[in-house]
């Protein structure tokens, strides 16, 4: 997908791409329209909650009071905006959802596709359009496409329009937190200052009026996420997964809208010392980024490998890892797999496998880890996550790499349009 040269050739390949896109989406309409039944339960049941807690929101209310609702004002926004789009008839909340995804799903496609013009590479479209259907139904019953799409163009806009690529972060961090660490992906200072000006100023503006706008904007995100446990997918969570096949009152309880470790003496030591590691990880790989960014030559692919080596940093090190997650690993290791030069694609092909993994896991498996604990099932989770810490691992060794090679030829600091 990724080598045609001729530009008779790139297009077929890019027709191609989008045609499997066409294809392996079909299907899932197929399937929300009931033409073909789902091969699990109730496929809406986030999207259902997402509803009711409109109840609050369309009176400017956030819901803090369920333990359920754990993000920032952003997402009260994106709800809200949904009901005033799909009224008040039973199922249409549903059916604008998943239209409205299934565009976000198709935006990300055709920025990739522009990032592969000229020099890149079509293989990070091609990988968008045959990964995300790995994932089953969550991607259309779960809002991460949105915050995904917010992050893929952000970076795809990271040199050329710096300003928008800020903003755009800037939107994503009010409603799921997360692109907030993407702003890595600007070479440091000089290079950062539009990228963080267009951040700052949508946070300002926007959080600020999300704000005052809603009752309790941030209680939710603020004292609901910081309760949380330790759930039992999450990486740090690993040998407790192991130790419950031998040891059944090792206890799994179902909190804050997830299955989660919660008496066990490991557990609060872990759940308070995963965020310290985020901190010192993205710390740590902040101050290489300060420092590689004086010494080496900087180019749009690298600021691309920096930015999925935080995102996997933010993973590996969170005491949460819902499967939808893994939408945001193949959303930036797509845009990593348009660019030649790209240190990361051993770690974007382990993410691949990482994300067929979950799809394995869930829904197939996962009672074989939350209620009713056997082998396959743990095996399935724990080599899951051996897989994602080894991109996380291969990532960063890959780039160190590159990195001490381009010194060898010289430091100065080279800006590449992307």
């Amino acid at each position: 997908m990724g080598g045609q040269s001729h530009p008779r050739g790139r297009l077929r390949s890019a027709i191609g791409v989008v045609g499997v896109w066409a294809v392996t989406r079909a299907v899932f309409v197929l399937i929300y329209a009931n033409v073909i039944n789902a091969p699990v339960g109730n496929v809406f049941a986030d999207v259902a909650l997402y509803r009711r807690w409109t109840d609050a929101l369309l009176d400017w209310q956030v819901p803090h009071d369920d333990p359920m609702w754990q993000y920032p004002p952003g997402a009260a926004a994106l709800f809200r905006s949904l009901r005033h789009v799909a009224g008040d008839p039973v199922g249409s909340y549903e059916i604008t959802f998943f239209t409205l995804a299934l565009v976000a799903d198709l935006l990300v496609l055709l920025t990739l596709l522009r990032l592969a013009r000229g020099d890149g590479l079509l293989l990070g479209a091609g990988a968008w359009a045959v990964v995300v259907p790995l994932l089953n139904l969550l991607t259309y019953a779960r809002y991460d496409i949105f915050v995904t799409a917010a992050a893929v163009i952000a970076l795809a806009a990271m040199l050329r329009r710096p300003v928008v690529a800020g903003a755009a972060l800037g939107i994503g961090a009010l409603i799921k937190v997360w692109p907030a660490v993407l702003l890595i992906a600007a070479r440091p200072f000089g290079g950062l200052r539009p990228i963080l000006t267009g951040f700052v100023v949508t946070l300002a503006a926007l959080g600020g009026a999300l704000t005052l706008a809603f009752t309790g904007a941030w209680s939710g995100f603020t004292g609901n996420q910081a309760d949380r446990g330790l759930q039992i997918e999450s990486i740090g969570a690993t040998p407790l997964v192991l130790a419950r096949l031998g040891d059944r009152t090792i206890d799994v309880r179902y909190t804050y809208g997830a299955m989660e470790f919660v008496d066990h003496p490991l557990v609060r030591p872990v759940a308070i010392g995963l965020p310290v590691l985020t901190v010192l990880g993205l710390g740590a790989l902040g101050l290489w980024w300060l420092v590689s960014g004086r010494r080496r030559i900087w180019t749009g692919t690298f600021g691309f490998d920096v930015a999925l080596l935080a995102l996997l940093t933010t993973v590996v090190t969170s005491r949460v890892f819902s499967p939808q997650y893994m939408l945001w690993l193949i959303g930036v290791a797509a845009v990593c797999l348009t660019r030649r030069d790209t240190t990361q694609r051993v770690a974007s092909a382990l993410i691949m496998v990482a994300t067929a993994l979950t799809s394995a896991l869930f829904p197939w498996y996962y009672a074989q880890v939350s209620t009713d604990p056997d082998w396959p099932g743990t095996v399935l989770l724990v080599v899951r996550n051996v897989v994602v810490v080894a991109a996380l691992g291969t990532g960063f060794h890959a780039l160190t790499r590159r990195a001490r090679e381009r010194t060898a030829g010289g430091s100065a600091v080279r800006l590449s349009p992307v």
